[in-house]
């Protein structure tokens, strides 16, 4: 079932369009916004580069082989889908909610979190990156034979003049080091 949504919270809507400080204008320009609401579909075999979405949700959907290569999903929500067979490819999650979702065999390969909680979901098989792991790991989620796709490289902890070892010395480095690759 495919169909069209509008936004509902008015507020956006206003800081949207500069012009919009009437509730008619407002009503005007949520007439003009639409976005896609996808359920209980089965999208199999396919290849999306480069693909926005922005505001969608998905719902009971099943997508099988699907590779997402260079995408954005922007301020939408994944809620019981299953993946199986995907990839996600330099993909960005920016203000995205995923829950109650199964992926199996799912790749993620530098993959970007921002503000995108990943709830309740299943994930067996997988290879993830270490950014998409540490957001997997950190929610109440179940993974099962999961595997790192990259390697992670260690840094040597700094040691002191008297050769101790300075643990705020170290917990630096390593923030300075993973804290690019995982921010």
């Amino acid at each position: 079932m495919n169909s069209l949504t509008k936004f509902i919270d008015q507020t956006l809507a206003l800081h949207s369009d500069p012009e919009a400080t009437e509730s008619v204008k407002v009503d005007k320009f949520l007439d003009s916004t639409q976005y896609e609401v996808i359920e209980n579909e089965v999208l199999m075999n396919s290849d999306i580069k480069g693909l926005k979405i922005s505001g969608s949700l998905f719902s009971l959907t099943t997508f099988k082989n699907v590779t997402f290569e260079s995408c954005v999903f922007f301020g939408s929500k994944i809620e019981n889908c299953r993946f199986v067979g995907c990839k996600f490819i330099d993909c960005d999650f920016q203000f995205t909610n995923l829950a109650f979702c199964n992926f199996i065999a799912t790749d993620f390969t530098n993959t970007r979190w921002e503000c995108s909680p990943m709830k309740k979901s299943d994930f067996s098989s997988c290879g993830m990156d270490a950014k998409t792991l540490y957001f997997v790991a950190k929610e109440d989620n179940k993974i099962e034979s999961c595997f790192m796709t990259e390697e992670v490289e260690w840094v040597d902890a700094p040691i002191n003049e008297d050769g101790t070892q300075d643990p705020t010395k170290t917990m630096n480095v390593l923030l300075s080091h993973f804290g690019k690759k995982a921010a």
